[in-house]
């Protein structure tokens, strides 16, 4: 019985070894993986519409960024599914009907939404100081979709007076386009792609309290639907997989949303801000001809709109963000620093003033 135990003390000492060890170079090459998976978050819950999540109200959390930097950024919501700073009240009716303030409405992705910083150092934020006349609303969910998006709008924010302005920024589903070409399809997002790459896999989270994911299981997890990410691009995918059907169907798409969020506002005394997707120039090389593409086209299609429509804007901050990348952007996808934050809500504010 003793030598029972012995082994089996020993066993449990190399398996908690291995663990450590795994975790160990896991966490380690995390920090040079720039794939990123989409899924629901702690602070998101699932919907069962369109939205396919949204942010749990009156929820904090210090969440740990296993995409880039591997440190913490803290996310504050309000009752009422919006990011807040922690200097604010959770429980605050910003969108009560009691609210007579004009408001500025933030949707979009994990950009406008800070991710990877704190609030104070997000666009809304910044926005707020140079707005004082303003009640700012970070409406904006990382990983939405443009289609996600406006669905966002039309179920939790439409009944909302006195929304002067919406600022409206994605990605999604330039991403998807790059990646699949002729096989895209509309409905497809950040969400569901790594989940139909995935799940072939069965591979369980594992949440452990105060510790929180397993690195190991993250790295594996990007590892596969980076894997999934080459095979979609090789042969010769920029000739074969894009035509102009595809092409046609992709502008169709961000065409149709824009037009059912400006249907949505046509009434009321909103103007709609259209802002472009910014990459910064030291990951160019990181970004294929398709993904670059498609960028492109979306920011076009975006411009386009509003030179036909009535109060629609575009604001693009592409090259002004670039003159010093670095120092703008935190990682190699589109996510901005405190100083990006500031100079585009500086912008974005100059941009109000002269309409």
């Amino acid at each position: 019985m003793t030598k029972f135990f012995s082994f089996f003390k020993k066993s449990i000492i190399i398996i908690f070894i291995i663990i450590f060890l795994l975790e160990l170079v896991s966490f380690i090459l995390l920090k040079f993986d720039h794939t990123e998976l989409f899924a629901i978050r702690n602070y998101t819950e699932k919907t069962n519409d369109k939205r396919i999540f949204t942010l749990k109200k009156s929820y904090s959390v210090n969440e740990l960024d296993h995409i880039y930097k591997g440190e913490t950024f803290l996310i504050i919501t309000s009752n009422e599914r919006l990011r807040i700073s922690k200097k604010d009240n959770k429980i605050s009716n910003y969108i009560n009907s009691n609210n007579i303030e004009n408001k500025f409405l933030f949707l979009g992705d994990s950009v406008p939404f800070g991710y990877g910083v704190d609030a104070e150092d997000s666009i809304p934020f910044y926005f707020k100081k140079y707005n004082k006349d303003l009640t700012v609303l970070n409406g904006a969910i990382p990983s939405y979709s443009l289609a996600q998006s406006i669905e966002r709008y039309e179920k939790e924010f439409q009944s909302i007076k006195n929304i002067k302005y919406i600022y409206l920024q994605i990605y999604s589903p330039a991403p998807e386009y790059a990646l699949l070409g002729i096989d895209w399809d509309v409905n497809d997002n950040w969400a569901n792609f790594s989940e139909q790459v995935l799940r072939p896999y069965h591979l369980v989270n594992i949440n452990i309290p105060i510790y929180g994911d397993s690195f190991f299981l993250d790295f594996l997890r990007k590892k596969i639907v980076r894997i999934a990410h080459k095979k979609k691009k090789t042969g010769s995918m920029e000739t074969k997989v894009f035509n102009k059907d595809s092409e046609e169907k992709f502008v169709n798409h961000i065409n149709s949303n824009l037009n059912k969020l400006h249907s949505l506002i046509k009434n009321k005394e909103t103007q709609l801000i259209l802002a472009s997707t910014n990459v910064p120039e030291f990951s160019k090389d990181s970004r294929t001809e398709s993904l670059e593409n498609a960028i492109n086209l979306l920011n076009k299609t975006f411009y386009n709109f509003s030179l036909k429509n009535e109060k629609v804007h575009y604001f693009d901050m592409g090259s002004e963000l670039n003159v010093d990348s670095e120092n703008m952007f935190i990682d190699f996808c589109c996510h901005l620093s405190g100083n990006g934050a500031s100079l585009m809500a500086l912008e974005l504010t100059k941009l109000m003033k002269n309409e």
